[in-house]
């Protein structure tokens, strides 16, 4: 199966990273396996569930992204990438790790939100930075951190931080971070979590949420419903068309803003086009950019300002509470 792959200015050769995020990718498309100098490549967001042995066919690839996909078992082939430094497989349902992850060079290791039990030292032993948050973690092998220092882990995050020490930190509790928007608003929806995952890999600390998370089968509105429940953040993603939502203005802001005067839950306006914002009653809540500059007027450079903005609040928020 191949993918339409556009990248203007570039051939083959010259393009070493690769976005291909909520694609609704089954595999792996063959023409991947053509940029043979990729560094980099984001495949979350998908429905992926085997990694074939053409991967290896990547060999400069360095980071690799295949959070939220349908893996449940991780092919031997994915560790012998010789380069392969930052592996992100963060919301899937992988049980074990193999064994061939002793012969991998890889150093980050985002396991969180899976469904691993046991932990062995032995295999991870090589690893400088690894998340397991949200794993039902009943067993852990004794790690050691330093050379004479042993830590137990629970179900939470460690971190080894090379510049301080190897310092450990630990989250036990993250924040819930719910995303509300309209689907005409998509392109800054998507851009939005995009920010939010590299946010995630600097400094942890919160889950994000958006219907995008939904997967087929599954209760849509019971799914919504504990999200909002769940939530001590909410994204709202401003427009007229989010205005105009009947489902926004019924299923999602009540609960919202119910939570906001009740709970202290942080509602965080993103203005993305000129709307009826200032006279809604969402105007009595932060808004990260004014209403004459939406991000549908600006050029890209302030768009991504704009989101600098808010993850600095995101940030701000997670570390203050």
């Amino acid at each position: 199966m191949e993918y339409p792959i556009k990248i203007k200015g570039k051939t083959i050769k010259q393009v070493t990273k690769l976005n291909l995020s909520h694609k609704n990718l089954k595999t792996i498309p063959d023409n991947v396996y053509q940029y043979a100098n990729l560094e980099k490549l984001d495949l979350s967001y998908n429905r992926i569930e085997v990694i074939p042995q053409e991967i290896l066919k990547l060999k400069k690839l360095r980071t690799l992204d295949l959070a939220f996909n349908n893996l449940k078992v991780l092919q031997g082939a994915l560790f012998k990438l010789p380069k392969l430094k930052i592996l992100n497989l963060h919301g899937n349902q992988i049980k074990h790790l193999p064994k061939q992850i002793l012969d991998s060079k890889i150093t980050t290791l985002i396991l969180s939100k899976n469904k691993i039990e046991h932990l062995d030292e032995s295999l991870i032993s090589g690893i400088t930075k690894l998340d397991v948050v949200d794993n039902p973690v009943s067993y852990v092998d004794e790690l050691v951190i330093e050379d004479d220092k042993k830590v137990v882990i629970p179900s939470m995050q460690l971190l080894k931080n090379e510049t301080e020490n190897k310092k450990i930190i630990m989250h036990k509790d993250k924040k819930k971070i719910f995303i509300s928007y309209s689907h005409a608003d998509e392109i800054f929806h998507n851009r939005l979590m995009t920010h939010l995952s590299v946010l995630k890999k600097y400094i942890g600390g919160f889950e994000e949420w958006s219907d995008k998370k939904i997967h087929a089968g599954q209760h849509w509105k019971e799914e919504i419903k504990k999200a909002l429940d769940d939530a001590n953040i909410a994204i709202l993603l401003v427009s007229t068309d989010f205005l105009a939502s009947d489902f926004i203005e019924n299923n999602e802001l009540p609960p919202i803003l119910r939570k906001a005067e009740a709970e202290n839950t942080n509602v965080l306006c993103l203005l993305v086009e000129p709307s009826f914002f200032l006279k809604s009653e969402l105007s009595a809540f932060q808004a990260v950019n004014k209403p004459e500059e939406t991000l549908a007027e600006m050029e890209k450079p302030a768009q991504e300002r704009v989101f600098l903005k808010l993850m600095d609040e995101i940030q701000r928020i997670i570390e203050v509470e």
